[in-house]
């Protein structure tokens, strides 16, 4: 604590105990000065004891001197262990100060720096596969929003055309999905973006046809997955949503066999094409690759790949 509430809390202590002696010295005189106005009623003149005042005045005034010097020594002791506090904090900065001017000294490196530089490359892959979590995270619940724009098209659809038509309109948002998704994992989904090799092609590929290629075996069959997974999960939730604009905009116009050869041709050629000539690194996505120019073909979050494609 500071001196000036190590002082102030002295002072209020002597108050205290000050008044703490007058009050009770109040109270016992008053018994006195009763008796002499008792005595003076009843016509007899008493004299006051004086000596007994004078007895109870110092008795309080030895109470106040005690009750003054256990307060000092209270007061004393906490100036004393507030200075011990303040020699070991001193002592602790003047370590910190010495280690400090030991590591800013050329060719001079401290222990916990070596342990640290021991452990970095573990710290660095520790950081590399929580980055790597995260991003999957993040794909995944992206690509679960966006899975679940099938069921608000099918709510507005459904509001939108006449009441015997609901039902279609239900299935063929449904058929998007399920056909969708076997045309985006056969067809779809390598033709977008199946790179084997690093080959890239400027109309489509062909690789990572069925779901194969996105793992890699060993001889002991210690299989090794990669972010193709997590990127085929992530398109197909944007195929299967420019499928569905369509169901919308021919809602009670088109019968349901002939809606469902558009899925199938929509998610396994239109859609996959339009997506590696853009997203895909295709022959409108520029650069140096096919030099149409150095810009490419830019997208703002699908709004010309997706909806202007499901749309036409």
């Amino acid at each position: 604590r500071s001196r000036s509430a190590v002082r102030g809390q002295h002072i209020g202590h002597v108050t205290m105990a000050r008044n703490i002696a007058l009050g009770l010295l109040v109270v016992a005189a008053l018994p006195l000065f009763a008796a002499g106005d008792g005595a003076s009623a009843g016509g007899r003149n008493v004299a006051v004891p004086l000596e007994a005042v004078e007895a109870s005045i110092e008795q309080f005034q030895a109470l106040f001197e005690r009750a003054k010097a256990e307060r000092l020594r209270e007061i004393e002791a906490a100036r004393t262990q507030g200075s011990e506090q303040r020699a070991a904090l001193q002592q602790e900065l003047g370590r910190l100060r010495e280690a400090a001017v030991a590591l800013q000294q050329p060719g001079a490196e401290s222990e916990g720096r070596r342990l640290s530089s021991t452990d970095a490359a573990a710290h660095a892959a520790t950081l590399a596969d929580l980055a790597s979590a995260t991003d999957h995270i993040w794909l995944l619940l992206c690509g679960a929003l966006v899975m679940f724009m099938q069921a608000g098209f099918a709510m507005v659809e459904a509001g939108c055309c006449r009441e015997k038509n609901v039902q279609n309109i239900m299935l063929k948002n449904l058929v998007d999905v399920c056909v969708g998704t076997m045309c985006w994992w056969a067809w779809g989904w390598s033709a977008a973006y199946g790179i084997a090799d690093g080959e890239n092609s400027a109309f489509a590929n062909n690789h990572q046809t069925f779901g194969m290629g996105f793992t890699s075996a060993t001889k002991d069959g210690i299989f090794t997955p990669s972010n193709a997974m997590l990127g085929w999960f992530f398109q197909w939730a944007f195929c299967s949503a420019a499928a569905t604009i369509v169901s919308g905009g021919v809602a009670e116009r088109v019968q349901f066999p002939g809606y469902l050869i558009f899925t199938v041709i929509m998610t396994s050629w239109i859609y996959p094409i339009v997506v590696h000539w853009t997203w895909g690194y295709g022959w409108l996505s520029g650069g140096d690759d096919y030099q149409i120019n150095t810009t490419g073909f830019m997208d703002f979050a699908g709004s010309g790949i997706v909806h202007m494609c499901g749309g036409v």
